[in-house]
């Protein structure tokens, strides 16, 4: 009998769309965006929109930090890394796919002042973490619409 973990590759994702733009363009978001759409599919990323291209609107993208804990002489203990990014879909005739929608991500920051350096590097590094997971999380939205519906 063979018995296995089910683990296998992600391979290409499955796009409505042949091309894409991705508004703004500037940010560190869509620039992670446009390298995983067009590195896992056959889609495109175009720099202004056409009107055979689908429309990705980055409505917001912020990096937030909250104080969690302090210690018994008011130093900061803990810290609460948030990311909260808000984007919407629209299609090439100009109706939204994916309404507004909001992905909210934290991480946990321990910290300790005779460590700063290592801590903000720590928190960077968190903080592309949550970025990542929020194009992810995109992508795989942005592959389950439905190119029928409307």
């Amino acid at each position: 009998m063979l018995a296995s973990c089910g683990f296998h590759l992600r391979g290409q994702e499955k796009f409505p769309f042949e091309s894409i733009a991705i508004s703004p363009e500037g940010s560190p978001l869509a620039a992670e965006l446009k390298r995983s759409i067009e590195s896992g599919s056959e889609a495109r990323v175009v720099d202004k929109p056409t009107k055979s291209s689908w429309r990705l609107e980055i409505l917001s993208a912020v990096n937030d930090r909250i104080i969690l804990s302090l210690d018994a002489t008011g130093q900061v203990r803990e810290y609460q890394l948030r990311y909260k990014v808000a984007f919407r879909l629209l299609d090439d005739k100009g109706d939204v796919r994916i309404p507004r929608s909001e992905l909210f991500l934290t991480r946990l920051l321990s910290y300790d002042i005779s460590e700063i350096l290592a801590k903000e590097s720590e928190a960077v590094l968190l903080n592309q973490n949550m970025q990542s997971d929020a194009v992810d999380q995109i992508i795989r939205r942005l592959a389950a619409v439905n190119p029928d519906e409307n």
